[in-house]
């Protein structure tokens, strides 16, 4: 390197510097890329959309234009068709008339010509009046020039065309020959005798004037202007041609050659006066072989066409424009509001509780993960459908639906909780206890849209409470008893006469037993809890099953003073279940059934076979349950308020039977009425 090289140098923290600043540089220039794709993919469509609007926007302008026209030309065609019907039909009243006929009969010619002479007043569109013999001589004329009187016309085109055929016939443009000389039409009428002869020839003669004072009171825009030509082309009418000038042949414009075939229609084609461009529309005269042009220049008469078609244009462009940077801050803070959203549904997805939001008609809006979890619904499933078809609140005491505290979230517009003991039913049929609340969604003006609804799976918890509550009860329940046998204990040891000790033992022997009792019932209770019972099963009678039941509580009957009677009529079939199991449940049945029934009375027994299972009947004649207490005897700990003061019991025997069912696959219910007595039914499957 040459000393005097003055190249700066750069350090690795500028290079880093500069890496850092152009990668930054670059990560902008991406994320510009992308905002400006997306508004090119946004605008090509709707830039494509404009360009048919607008192709389509100027075909109907055109098309409006090009409908004006024809109907100007129709509508021209029209007017000179019904002018030349009224002079026809004008000629051929007077042709008719009797003095008329007879002065050409006889051979007055200037008397029957003086006799139709007022119609050159009544109209003043008929310039003068002919009559011809039927050989095309001239007779008689209205012109006042007598010299043309006596020669003959007959090469004349009014001549020969009425001749033809002998109707009516419009002539071809010609100019009259005599002073003063100007353009005129002949309308040709024949004169018939009463014999069908033809007996001269009617002329009512038109100034080509008229002609285009018919056709100036139609419209036909700026510039534009309608003519009109006879049979061979001549013209008839024209704003640039006089009635005094020489007759103009027309037949070599395009439109009128098209007319010449019988056609109508509408076309750009060159005026052949201007030699400019026109929108020429033209259609011929019915019956007369005539046609009528309407034109007009191309730019006045798609001006209008240009100037939508332009003012179109403008407005899409501005419309484009803002649009465009419109949609450009949209998609910026789409962006900005789509990361804020991204991190709401994180934190919504991250919420233990299950969350859900329904409208003012109960569908479901949002759905998150956490309900996904509890209910088993995906959110696809729910999305969209009536929250009460997905979602099901069930209240256990009754088995009603519950959906209160949505409802009145909804109406009142406050929050509401979940009452107690509300099951919520998943999709795979399991029932769970919930918690929580329903809250309403505020819209415009205040006014309720929609509800909230949080709900999370309280089974554990309230599990957990109900062993909490279920151990509290039971060393309530183990208190009297070990109380009672500690105290007749204590009274007995310190007592010397052995026969008040001896009557204290029997107390003492049945605190004991309940105590027993409530310990089994409790193990059995942790068992059912934890799901540790394993069911085999056996073959077995159902009559042994009830034969041992009855002997086994044969002393408790006793004691009750109550009969336990097995029906004569019990079937002897067999069923595939637990001995132990099942006979446990009967006995807690029978039990119940003997401690709730007055001395002396019956419990009676029978088994049926209803529909392949066997159905064992335990009716008694007792106190009946209460009606506000029979959604709960199946609970733990419950004891009917009705229940003497002798019976032992710990309240589980009922809870320990329907658990006990529900694993042997059978079912057990109860009807009751109070003071009559009740009736408990178990159920199991036929081997």
């Amino acid at each position: 390197m040459h000393k005097n090289d003055s190249t700066p140098r750069v350090s690795p923290f500028q290079r880093m510097k500069y890496f850092t600043s152009f990668s930054r540089l670059k990560s902008y220039s991406k994320k510009r890329l992308i905002l400006f794709s997306t508004l090119l993919v946004v605008l090509l469509p709707i830039c494509g959309i404009v360009f048919y609007s607008g192709v389509e926007e100027y075909k109907d302008h055109e098309l409006l234009a090009i409908s004006h026209r024809e109907a100007t030309a129709s509508l021209a065609a029209s007017l000179v068709k019904e002018k030349l019907d009224r002079v026809v039909d004008l000629g051929v009243s007077f042709s008719g008339r009797t003095i008329f006929r007879q002065s050409i009969e006889k051979g007055e010619w200037e008397h029957a010509v003086s006799s139709i002479e007022e119609v050159t007043k009544k109209y003043p569109y008929i310039s003068f009046i002919t009559l011809y013999d039927p050989a095309g001589v001239l007779k008689a004329t209205t012109s006042g020039d007598p010299s043309v009187v006596g020669k003959s016309f007959a090469y004349r085109d009014y001549y020969q065309g009425v001749s033809k055929h002998w109707e009516p016939y419009v002539s071809e443009v010609f100019k009259k020959i005599s002073e003063p000389q100007y353009n005129i039409v002949s309308v040709s009428i024949p004169i018939w005798s009463d014999k069908q002869e033809v007996l001269g020839i009617l002329g009512l003669n038109i100034n080509l004037g008229i002609f285009n004072e018919w056709v100036e009171s139609i419209d036909v825009g700026n510039e534009g202007f309608v003519y009109v030509v006879d049979q061979k082309g001549h013209l008839a009418a024209h704003p640039y041609m006089s009635a005094a000038s020489d007759v103009v042949d027309y037949s070599a414009a395009p439109a009128v050659q098209k007319i010449a075939r019988g056609e109508q229609g509408v076309e750009v084609l060159i005026d052949p006066m201007g030699h400019e461009d026109q929108l020429t529309a033209y259609a011929p005269v019915d019956l007369y072989g005539w046609g009528v042009v309407a034109t007009q220049p191309v730019s006045v008469a798609f001006f209008e066409r240009d100037r939508e078609v332009a003012r179109f244009t403008v407005i899409w462009v501005l419309i484009m424009l803002a649009t465009g940077l419109s949609l450009f801050r949209i998609l910026r803070d789409r962006a900005i509001i789509k990361a804020q959203r991204d991190r709401e549904g994180v934190l919504m997805e991250s919420i233990g509780d299950g969350v859900v939001a329904i409208d003012r008609n109960w569908r479901i809006t949002m759905w998150n993960k956490a309900a996904h979890d509890i209910t088993g619904w995906t959110k696809q499933e729910a999305i969209g459908k009536p929250l009460q078809t997905i979602l099901k609140f069930i209240r256990e005491r009754d088995r009603a639906e519950d959906t209160s505290f949505i409802e009145g979230a909804m109406v009142i517009g406050r929050r509401f909780s979940i009452i107690e003991s509300t099951l919520i039913q998943t999709k795979d049929g399991r029932e769970i206890y919930a918690g929580d609340s329903a809250a309403p969604i505020f819209g415009e003006q205040g006014v309720v849209d929609g509800a909230i609804v949080v709900f999370r799976d309280i089974t554990k918890e309230r599990e957990e409470n109900r062993m909490r509550s279920d151990f509290a009860y039971a060393a309530h329940q183990l208190r009297t008893p070990v109380t009672e046998a500690l105290w007749n204990l204590d009274m007995a040891m310190e007592e010397e006469d052995a026969r008040k000790i001896k009557e204290s033992l029997p107390v003492v022997h049945n605190a004991l037993e309940s105590i027993q009792k409530l310990s089994e019932n409790l193990v059995v209770l942790s068992e059912i809890d934890r799901g540790d019972i394993i069911v085999s099963k056996t073959s077995i009678g159902i009559a042994d099953i009830l034969a041992e039941v009855q002997q086994k509580i044969k002393a408790t009957a006793q004691k009750f003073g109550v009969e336990v009677l097995i029906d004569a009529h019990t079937v002897s079939v067999t069923v595939n279940t637990n001995k132990k199991m099942l006979k446990r449940v009967l006995s807690e049945v029978i039990e119940n059934a003997v401690a709730y029934s007055p001395r002396g009375s019956k419990v009676n027994i029978i088994a049926t076979v209803s529909d392949q299972e066997v159905v064992v009947e335990v009716a008694d004649s007792g106190k009946g349950i209460p009606q506000e207490q029979q959604g709960i005897i199946f609970t733990k700990f419950f004891r009917g308020s009705n229940k003497g003061s002798e019976s032992v019991g710990s309240g589980l025997g009922l809870f320990i039977a329907k658990e006990y069912m529900k694993l042997l696959g059978g079912k057990i219910w109860f009807t009751s009425e109070e003071g009559k007595g009740s009736t408990f039914y178990t159920s199991v499957p036929v081997v």
